[in-house]
């Protein structure tokens, strides 16, 4: 419901920009930001203005005094610190901060920092209204590189025998 766009900095807590997340029976890139809370503010804000129109849509459309559903929240609260889940259908370009394109064989990994540019989208869907917010660039701002052999176990398969205590 909005076609604005803005930026948004933090650390990757999850990152999953240049391979997709295929847990949960989904296929999306994303990244899970860490930021301060002042930095959140104004991006809280913007989520709600998104939800309130889509909200006034709905009692326009339907006129009722019953209670909507809402859909989790894109932000959340961590104590200090808050949490923002951004995500796309489609591989975002990435740039570094000397505005050069990162290669494919470059892996994004956690406390990463960013600059993320979204695009947010209010909906009314069986789940209830919310909004949700897009990846439209990343500029990594520093770098933390990884693989995916990083996470392999590194021990053998072992048989699962009871072994005798002494």
């Amino acid at each position: 419901m909005s076609s604005n766009k803005y930026t948004i900095k933090g650390k990757a807590d999850y990152s999953y920009l240049t391979k997709k997340d295929t847990g949960f029976g989904k296929e999306e890139y994303s990244v899970t930001l860490r930021l301060s809370k002042d930095d959140a503010k104004e991006h809280i804000k913007i989520a709600n203005q998104i939800i309130s129109k889509v909200i006034a849509e709905e009692h326009k459309a339907h006129p009722s005094t019953k209670q909507l559903t809402r859909a989790p929240f894109p932000f959340k609260d961590d104590g200090e610190m808050v949490t923002v889940k951004i995500h796309s259908k489609f591989k975002p370009t990435i740039w570094d901060k000397n505005q050069k394109r990162l290669g494919p064989d470059v892996h994004v990994w956690k406390d990463s920092t960013m600059w993320v540019n979204y695009e947010p989208r209010g909906y009314n869907k069986s789940i209830g209204i919310g909004c949700t917010l897009y990846i439209s660039g990343i500029q990594i701002d520093t770098l933390v590189q990884g693989s995916s052999l990083n996470s392999e176990c590194p021990f053998p398969i072992r048989e699962n025998k009871q072994e005798a205590t002494v």
